[in-house]
């Protein structure tokens, strides 16, 4: 087969229109890669190759759109695909593009996600680190980060959401509300210790 025609249909898209009529859409990289500019012919194995490379790519394109709502852990990504029934051989090529451009950075992607969590949501340490290990985030690289999460971080979200339950509970005995906070504290991911300790300044 020889390719007769180029014709750039988007951004980085080209259109191959092939002697025997056939029309193939794919993208520069794979135009490039596969030196199809010089060439211009496909034999069989070069022909399914093309395809099998753009097919690759447009789920990358698709994997940096999903990237560019919010950063993504690794495995978010590979569980993106999978669902997107991508075998995988394709998913590690395409995983590792991403890493390669630095389009997936787990241990970036770990300290935004703490700096947020802690900014922005009343998770406390335990449940933070529980849902990085969900995403499959290496016990080395949450340490390494752990910092984040100092104990003095700790103590003045705690002290937040104590002063914060005292102040829309006011109906409530010093007990019932000591064990309200106390519960939902513990179950917002503080430490045990920690929480006694400071509900005890309070009551």
């Amino acid at each position: 087969m020889k390719i007769e025609k180029y014709e750039k249909i988007g951004t980085l898209k080209y259109r191959l229109y092939l002697d025997n009529g056939e029309v193939i859409d794919t993208y520069d990289d794979v135009i490039l890669e596969n030196e199809l500019l010089l060439k211009k012919e496909l034999d069989n194995y070069l022909y399914q190759k093309v395809l099998i490379e753009t097919n690759i790519q447009e789920y990358y394109n698709s994997c940096i759109k999903y990237i560019s709502i919010r950063l993504r852990a690794t495995k978010e990504i590979d569980d993106y695909l999978k669902k997107k029934q991508v075998v995988a051989e394709d998913r590690e090529k395409i995983i590792q593009k991403l890493l390669t451009k630095g389009l997936l950075n787990d241990e970036y992607f770990t300290e935004c996600f703490i700096r947020d969590k802690l900014r922005f949501t009343n998770m406390g340490e335990y449940r933070i680190i529980n849902e990085l290990k969900k995403l499959n985030i290496s016990s080395s690289i949450i340490e390494k980060y752990h910092d984040l999460m100092s104990r003095e971080v700790m103590q003045e979200k705690i002290i937040s959401r104590i002063e914060k339950q005292i102040k829309t509970n006011r109906k409530l005995d010093n007990y019932k509300l000591r064990n309200k906070i106390y519960t939902t504290l513990l179950r917002e991911g503080y430490d045990n210790s920690q929480i006694v300790n400071i509900l005890n300044q309070y009551f």
